[in-house]
């Protein structure tokens, strides 16, 4: 089975993880890559690095980037803080995608955390994931926003998680343990 969780309202990650967790607790073993991510950041990593059969593993930067066309377009996310893509995070993004294809036979379900990000900023191209994703008697879960049509067509769900409001539009900056 091939999950999706996309759009532009919050919950994809925390969805992916509540699946994971529904696996682990039927057997199954469960590796969760996160693309253009730190664990360090992330408040799931404590509590995930604890639970048998779940294995976290991160390939990003700290911080935020986006593409550098992006940041011109929008110069006020440099004030707070973006910083543009650079080669180094298109590398991070090979090594997790080939640490996904290496670790394949050691486990059920294989969570791709923002790799729809990854494959949108070009980061990856859109023939590496599907290839991994050809991947008989596997299960994957992609995340992210802007997930190519090619791989909503061979998924077998999709759920848009859909922005009606947020607190970051009245200027409420994300929440530990909530957020992140």
């Amino acid at each position: 089975m091939i999950y999706i969780f996309t759009g532009n309202g919050k919950g994809k990650t925390t969805a992916a993880i509540g699946t994971g967790i529904r696996a682990v607790g039927a057997g199954k073993k469960v590796l969760m890559i996160q693309f253009m991510k730190d664990k360090t950041l992330s408040s799931e990593a404590n509590v995930l690095d604890k639970i048998e059969n779940f294995v976290l593993k991160s390939f990003g930067r700290r911080g935020f980037y986006l593409p550098k066309k992006m940041l011109q377009e929008n110069p006020e996310l440099l004030k707070k803080g973006v910083r543009p893509l650079e080669e180094e995070d298109k590398n991070l993004a090979k090594e997790a995608l080939k640490f996904a294809k290496d670790n394949l036979r050691n486990f059920d379900l294989i969570i791709l955390d923002e790799i729809c990000v990854a494959i949108y900023f070009e980061l990856l191209e859109i023939e590496e994931v599907t290839d991994l994703l050809s991947n008989e008697g596997k299960h994957f879960i992609l995340t992210g926003r802007n997930c190519p049509e090619k791989i909503v067509d061979l998924s077998d769900l999709v759920t848009e998680m859909v922005e009606i409001k947020h607190p970051y539009e009245k200027g409420v900056k994300a929440v530990k343990g909530l957020d992140f």
